[in-house]
């Protein structure tokens, strides 16, 4: 697949059709990779694809100022599809370069939380693909099953035990928005945590004020999360965030049948309005 992923990204950068490549290479020589920025052929040979190539790296191509091509797992694509909805990026400006992924490890060796129910092995969305020799390991009926059972655990406990819960874990948080800078569709110029006037969210670390941002950011999610995992990942204090984000996508699913990052004519049902809209909420 690495041969085959440079291939495509010299031709690619020859061709013209993008100017440059966001994609993996190693790290210092380690197993670990990090992001890295392709803008010539000769360069290509930096490119690597393996278990290691945990980042998601749509979280640049708003940033980018010509046109890219950018690697991109099944998880990363549904990421390219929520961000050509909301209009921050163009579709014709982006050549997918889709990989095949059957999982990724964290620096410990072990395999991923979101890579344990994933569903999405092959990129849905793609202008070259690079598949694997070796088919992946599970059904999808296995996964959804799995998947079901890892939101209805938290489910099933009293809302006083899932208060508790969450408050233990909101208390650990040190407000180091690392969930927040890693996260693809967290771009808002200003984000409600640097308003002061007013001020909706107390900035130091306390219980009240880091339950309200986790709540706040997780509500802004809803029905746009597409489970990349990157905000789990990251957080420095173990906080479960997929546990808060797969909740509100199971909710989405139930009320409006809508799986975010499928389809990039359709719009996320938090930003539409139709007149068969379940309106249970209202009093």
């Amino acid at each position: 697949m690495v041969e085959e992923l440079r291939k495509k990204a010299e031709e690619l950068l020859r061709s013209g059709k993008v100017e440059a490549i966001i994609g993996y290479q190693r790290s210092n020589g380690s197993a670990s990779t990090t992001p890295c920025f392709i803008e010539a052929e000769d360069e290509v040979t930096r490119l690597v694809w393996d278990e290691h190539c945990v980042y998601n790296l749509t979280l640049y191509l708003k940033e980018m100022k010509k046109k890219a091509g950018v690697v991109a797992k099944g998880c990363d694509a549904k990421a390219v599809v929520a961000l050509i909805q909301e209009n921050q990026i163009e579709r014709d400006q982006v050549q997918i370069i889709g990989v095949e992924c059957e999982r990724q490890l964290d620096g410990k060796g072990r395999v991923l939380e979101k890579c344990k129910t994933c569903q999405v092995h092959i990129p849905g969305i793609y202008d070259v693909l690079i598949r694997s020799k070796t088919p992946t390991s599970k059904t999808e009926k296995e996964e959804l099953a799995e998947e079901d059972d890892a939101v209805r655990e938290l489910e099933a406990k009293p809302v006083s035990e899932r208060w508790r819960f969450w408050q233990k874990q909101f208390e650990k948080c040190i407000r180091c928005y690392a969930c927040r800078q890693i996260c693809p569709l967290c771009y808002c110029p200003e984000c409600i945590t640097e308003k002061t006037m007013p001020q909706w969210i107390l900035p130091s670390p306390s219980l009240k004020g880091n339950t309200a941002w986790n709540v706040v950011r997780a509500f802004h999610l809803a029905g746009r999360c597409v489970d990349c995992g990157e905000c789990e990942r990251v957080c420095p204090v173990g906080i479960p965030l997929r546990k808060l984000n797969k909740k509100l996508e199971k909710e989405i699913k139930t009320m409006f049948d809508y799986v975010p990052g499928l389809d990039p004519e359709k719009k996320p049902p938090l930003t539409d309005f139709r007149m068969d809209d379940p309106e249970e909420f209202v009093r």
